[in-house]
């Protein structure tokens, strides 16, 4: 997971703002990722959340949606403009909150909130930084999100999360290989929550029968494994 450093100086454009910020997201703690030498059509993060949620799969709940226009989740609130979602945003209840760009190959990054500071009119990041909320809205409407997801952050295992790379066949999926997200880590994975995210990955990766490869990213939580999402990539050529 990726998080912002700083705030904004408040004398540049509100475009060369959300530019910093992005750079700053992507440059302050790289997530390890498995490497894909090319892109599949994976899902969007919505048409990845409407699938699950119809096969009672578990992954985060959604919150709200943010710049969707056209697109929905059922139940889900949609926050329409920046003044729509600097008033949800000023609500200290909705927080601790992730935000997850809608396209994963557009060049924004996910980022987390744990909370909101009514005196100063700012979100603390999950690194404890603060950043003004119009900062921080101004972030959401990047064009290369192509919209954000508002989701509860799910509290991590004591080794991270874990991606799980699967292979489909004629058979069916099966995995491939699994290791925890968090840097450094290579302890093994206690059975109990193996067991139960491989059954998570396995009916996940079955709905999309058409990506041969696909890396899943699993939260382990106290109430068991969260689909966190999902990329593709088609095996490099021959």
């Amino acid at each position: 997971m990726s998080y912002l450093s700083d705030t904004i100086d408040a004398h540049k454009s509100v475009f060369t703002q959300a530019h910093d910020l992005m750079q700053r997201v992507m440059n302050a703690v790289p997530a390890a990722r498995v490497p894909v030498p090319q892109r599949a059509c994976a899902p969007d993060r919505i048409a990845f959340n409407t699938a699950l949620q119809e096969n009672s799969l578990p992954c985060p709940r959604v919150a709200a949606l943010f710049n969707c226009a056209g697109r929905a989740l059922d139940g889900v609130r949609s926050l329409h403009g920046a003044a729509d979602a600097r008033r949800y945003l000023g609500d200290t209840t909705v927080y601790p909150l992730q935000f997850v760009p809608v396209c994963g190959d557009g060049g924004a990054q996910t980022f987390s909130a744990i909370s909101y500071e009514r005196s100063s009119d700012a979100a603390v990041l999950g690194n404890g930084t603060l950043i003004a909320l119009a900062d921080l809205v101004h972030l959401l409407e990047l064009p290369c999100a192509r919209g954000y997801l508002l989701r509860e952050l799910a509290a991590p295992h004591l080794h991270g999360g874990l991606r799980v790379t699967v292979a489909m066949s004629v058979h069916g999926p099966h995995i491939l290989r699994a290791a925890w997200t968090r840097a450094g880590k290579d302890a093994d994975i206690p059975v109990p929550l193996w067991k139960a995210a491989s059954r998570l990955v396995l009916a996940g990766a079955a709905l999309f029968p058409t990506l041969k490869t696909q890396h899943w990213d699993i939260a382990l939580c106290a109430r068991g494994p969260l689909a966190l999402g999902m990329s593709a990539a088609e095996p490099p050529p021959a």
